[in-house]
Order: C-alpha cells, then structure tokens, then sequence
C-alpha cells in the first residue's frame, strides 16, 4: 500500500474535486493511515449537532480526530481549532484532540492555542501528514506528543527533528521562519541571488506557523541540524527579539528581526496586503528585488544575504 502516492493522487485531483469531495476522500485515506500502525482508526460520526471526522487508539490512550484540506488560497483560523477544542473538552478528562490541516494555519491561529491553557489539541500540516505516510503516523505522533509534553509545544513540525541529507560536503543553511510566506520570500532573495551570479547555500526551511513557537521549534531542529540556525522574524514594530528567546542558549543560532514585516522588502507597506497574494506571487516579487540597493538602506537585508551567501 503507497499511501504517499495515494496521497499525490488526491492532491492532483483536487481541481476536479469540490471541497466535500477531497474532504470525504482525505478522510477515507486517513483512515488506511492509521490502520496500518494498527491504531483502531474509527470513521467520523455525530452526536446530536456536534461531527467528529473520526478517532483512534494510541498508547492506551483515545484521541478524536479533524481532518481540513480546503482550497490552496485558505488556511484554517484560530476559530475552526478552538471549534475543534470545544469538542476535546466535553469528553472524558485526558482525551487529546489531533488537528490536520492540509491546508496550512492562519497567521494567529496556532499562536493563539500556544499562549492558552488546558493545552489538548496537537497540530499536524500537510509536510507532518507526508512524513506520516512515508514514516509512520505513530512516529511523528510520538515526536509531538513528546514536545508538548517537555516544551507545551502545540504544533512542532516533524520536519524540524529530520536530519536533512549531507549530499554536498557544506550542510545546508536551516532557517526557522514564522511562516510560508517568509519561506517564499526568502526562497525568491535566493533565487535573485543566483540570477546575479551569487553561489547560493542550500537552505532548510521550518515554518512555525506563528512568532510565539520560535524559539522552541529553532531549539528542536538545532538538534540534529548542523551549524547555525537562523531565525528570521518580524517586528511588527515593537518586537525586538522573540517570544522565549532564551530557550535558545546553549544552541548556535542567529536572529534576524524584520522591521516591521519581511513584506516591506517588496515594497508592501501594509501587513493586511499580504495574505492576499498567492505564496509564487511573493516569490516571483522577491526576485525582482534590487538586492544592492536594498542591503545598503537595510542592516537586516544586508544580514541575511550575507548568511545566504556565506
């Protein structure tokens, strides 16, 4: 059973699916997930007003699932999760709700889970789910559970505790972002500089869905990811380093702080502009950038091509 191919299959037909359709069917493809580390996967069901897309049995312990995979332009916000928390509450004291979206998160969704109490959801995306189908659902569940526990870290993307693959003799530059957007934006900066004829370092994104999981998902990945990490934030204008920076000594790390947003680097003056743009507009954008112009009226600029290029 390749249930990663099953899964590209599904992903290549989603413009010919409606939402409901790829949901019912990612729900079905679940569901062979978790059966084959035999976790007695049970289909969704409904009491009363209230679905839940299924649930499962792990460590002796039950967990409900919710299954989102909406169309490439939506994340999930912060109130579909606490909708989905809602749910996790009204049952049996220690029941722990797990949370996929294929679809990525808002910017203050996950961050909103972090900075509450009663923490009992676990977050996965779409690079958790493919590391799922090529590992073991029970492996990267097993990670999570570990870091919630140790760090009440709700969403620490599997990816993060991989070991990227030393295929040349320099390893590759990790960069902890807050999220897809800066990954594309930085990725465009790389790609312009290689357009100028600049020998660019392989880089190693982790997205951490928010700016308050930072420091944690930065001091997860520094310890298998060789050399050092470097975060890159934004400001937002106040911000002047990250949320429990601190959880950071003792690993090699650099923090690059954006004033007030990455997007200021495309001539974008307004936050709210941002999210509107498809992620390849924000590259394609980034690679137009006047690199030399920019690194001589911006330090931060100036800072991250030297760490691209070094």
């Amino acid at each position: 059973m390749d249930l990663r191919r099953e899964l590209e299959e599904l992903d290549a037909l989603a413009g010919g699916l409606t939402p409901q359709d790829r949901g019912r069917r990612f729900e079905k493809w679940l569901i062979k997930l978790l059966s084959r580390d035999n976790l007695a996967p049970r289909p969704g069901f409904r009491l009363g007003g209230e679905e839940v897309d299924g649930s499962f049995r792990y460590g002796g312990r039950y967990y409900l699932l919710e299954a989102k995979w909406w169309a490439e332009t939506s994340t999930v916000p912060a109130s579909a999760i606490y909708q989905f928390k809602g749910k996790v509450d009204g049952k049996l004291v220690g029941t722990i709700g797990v949370f996929i979206s294929m679809s990525g998160y808002s910017d203050e969704a996950v961050d909103a889970l972090r900075v509450g109490k009663d923490l009992n959801v676990i977050l996965f995306n779409r690079s958790d789910v493919e590391y799922a189908a090529d590992r073991s659902f029970a492996e990267v569940l097993e990670f999570k559970l570990r870091e919630a526990a140790e760090l009440g870290e709700v969403f620490a993307p599997y990816k993060a505790a991989v070991a990227p693959p030393l295929t040349e003799p320099k390893p590759p530059l990790t960069i902890v972002v807050e999220g897809r957007s800066d990954t594309a934006i930085i990725g465009g900066i790389s790609e312009a500089l290689r357009a100028r004829g600049d020998t660019v370092r392989r880089l190693n994104f982790i997205e951490a869905d928010g700016v308050e999981g930072l420091a944690r998902v930065a001091a997860i990945a520094a310890r298998v990811n060789p050399g050092t990490i470097l975060i890159v934030a934004d400001s937002d204008e106040v911000r002047t380093t990250i949320p429990r920076a601190e959880q950071l000594d003792g690993h090699d790390h650099e923090i690059i702080i954006v004033a007030p947003r990455i997007e200021k680097w495309l001539g974008m003056a307004t936050p709210s502009r941002s999210p509107k743009l498809p992620w390849a507009e924000l590259a394609r954008r980034a690679t137009a950038i006047n690199l030399d112009e920019t690194a001589a009226r911006d330090e931060q600029f100036a800072r991250l091509i030297k760490w691209l290029t070094s």
